[in-house]
């Protein structure tokens, strides 16, 4: 159970690409490509989080128009990819099997059509290399500070789930011991993945709470949880509860400040983090402006195997504030592209300056 359908997000749906494509004895990919499209856009025009905002006779006929000349389903997809960046919520994508992309650029090349070129990434994050979470001390002057680098999270089975949560709470509690003066939460080049492992993992230092942020949809509300080990989603009144970390959860006392740094890269689940940090007492952010992915998706399988990652939720702070693009720091602090040394690093050294002021300012 790898928790609610909210804990899919962004990046974590790689598992689901990678899938082998569907191998029925009749070829999936020969079915009416119009009615594969078609369907396609019904998903969108039902679900998409920002589907009252488009002109939909106008977007299906662009889509039709551009897959005018498909023979079979793999010739539409240009035309589903079009759709879906039309969203404009910066998280919507197509995902054809590996199988079905060799397809697709095989059939643009008897064409003589040079494949259409990807996307081009923003700026990235000098951080995104970063896999597994890791705990230290800083210093500033004679005081100490514990610093924890929170990274992406994309378990698979809920072992790696309680796995991930159970190691940053140790990191936490290993930290603990030297009886830091303010807390360092490092999100920068967290891209995503599994929300909940993270939120229960930092879950000390954060606070327990049943109301840390919440889940917008044009149809459904929710709200996130984390008390006692144990991070959970409550919607309508019910909560689902995700796997507990092992072993006796980890408190902190009292309620410490917090330096929270985030980057461009901090996108998706990461940022869903970050904004739970958002109005928490002593607490203050430093860095670049986030990704603007603090969105939820969910799968959308298509007949062929394909599938599109469609944007239903927005993530709001626990004030109901959304962030569908994101947020700037309370500090904007530019880094660059080359990951630095503690003591050459302007983020995180205008973290610790705040942190030893001693009261929030």
């Amino acid at each position: 159970m790898l928790c609610s359908r909210f804990s899919l997000i962004g990046a974590f749906f790689l598992v689901c690409a990678t899938c082998a494509a569907q191998s029925p004895a009749d070829d999936p990919t020969k079915s009416d490509p119009i009615a594969y499209l078609n369907r396609a856009l019904d998903e969108m025009q039902a679900r998409s989080l920002r589907r009252d905002h488009i002109d939909w006779p106008r977007l299906r006929k662009e889509a039709l128009a551009r897959a005018a000349r498909a023979e079979i389903t793999v010739d539409t997809y240009d035309a589903i990819r079009f759709a879906l960046a039309s969203l404009d919520d910066h998280h919507s994508s197509f995902h054809p099997t590996p199988a079905l992309e060799d397809l697709e650029a095989k059939r643009k090349a008897l064409r003589h059509s040079a494949p259409q070129p990807p996307p081009q990434p923003g700026p990235s994050s000098a951080f995104t290399g970063r896999y597994e979470p890791e705990g230290r001390l800083a210093t500033l002057g004679d005081e100490t500070f514990a610093l924890v680098v929170v990274t992406k999270c994309f378990p698979e089975t809920d072992r790696q789930f309680i796995a991930y949560e159970t190691n940053l709470q140790r990191i936490v509690a290993d930290l603990d011991k030297s009886h830091p003066a303010g807390w360092i939460v490092d999100l920068r080049g967290n891209v995503g993945g599994n929300m909940w492992p993270m939120l229960a993992g930092i879950g000390p230092v954060l606070g327990e709470g049943d109301h840390l942020g919440e889940f917008f949809t044009l149809d459904s509300h929710s709200t996130w949880k984390y008390r006692n080990g144990v991070a959970a989603e409550i919607e309508g009144g019910k909560e689902e509860p995700c796997p507990a970390v092992a072993g006796t959860p980890y408190k902190l006392a009292g309620t410490p400040k917090v330096a929270v740094l985030i980057d461009r890269g901090t996108g998706s689940s990461g940022e869903a983090i970050a904004i739970a940090f958002r109005g928490r007492r002593e607490t203050r952010f430093f860095g670049e402006h986030t990704q603007g992915a603090s969105t939820s998706n969910d799968v959308v399988r298509l007949s062929d195997g394909a599938a599109m990652w469609l944007t239903i939720g927005v993530d709001a702070d626990r004030t109901g504030k959304q962030y569908m693009e994101g947020f700037d720091p309370d500090d904007v602090i530019r880094l660059g592209d080359k990951v630095l040394p503690d003591d050459q690093d302007p983020v995180l050294q205008g973290a610790l300056r705040w942190l030893s002021r001693g009261t929030l300012q």
